[in-house]
């Protein structure tokens, strides 16, 4: 007869072993999806809304030559126009999310995403203040550090550094820009 610790370590693999095997998918073959993302119709009907602006814009730039400098932002406009119709139209074709799937605010912004913009905006106020290195530094170390889940600590700091030697060594010496 097995003692209770044993058993709850049995059952603490087994799930471990579930979890995994959900996780493992077969990337060889593509499957679409059967339900929408959340808000994935209104991204795409902004998307092309941005285009056509876009192109409405680009259309009063200069004349219609080929060479004038109005063509790119044309081939850009009409490129986002035509991929944002493809995704409404996928996206139409989809059914509407599932019922367990998360809302938008929290499937567009979870909390990785939230601490990260925290941290720009921390990095936003300090940058005057600080200057550019320092903050710069602390934005890095503190990002990697949050990313790594506390881990790599000193491999934070040192990735950092380098980092950010070789930012300054391109910017100030090399395309000659005077950091704030």
């Amino acid at each position: 007869m097995s003692n209770p610790e044993e058993n709850q370590a049995v059952k603490d693999l087994e799930a471990v072993a579930e979890i995994e095997k959900e996780e493992a998918r077969d990337l060889s073959s593509y499957v679409p999806e059967r339900h929408r993302k959340p808000g994935e119709t209104a991204f795409a009907i902004i998307a092309t809304v941005f285009g056509v602006l876009g192109y409405y814009f680009a259309l009063g730039m200069t004349s219609e030559n080929l060479s004038s400098p109005s063509v790119f932002p044309k081939l850009a406009s009409t490129i986002i126009i035509i991929c944002g119709a493809i995704c409404i139209y996928k996206s139409c074709k989809k059914e509407a999310p599932a019922a367990d799937s998360p809302s938008v605010f929290r499937y567009l912004l979870p909390r990785d995403v939230i601490v990260i913009l925290a941290l720009l905006l921390a990095y936003c106020i300090a940058l005057p203040r600080l200057h550019f290195i320092p903050s710069s530094y602390v934005f890095m170390v503190a990002g990697m550090i949050y990313l790594h889940r506390g881990k790599y600590i000193w491999q934070s700091f040192v990735i950092s550094a380098a980092a950010m030697a070789v930012l300054v060594a391109i910017f100030r010496y090399v395309f000659l820009v005077i950091l704030p």
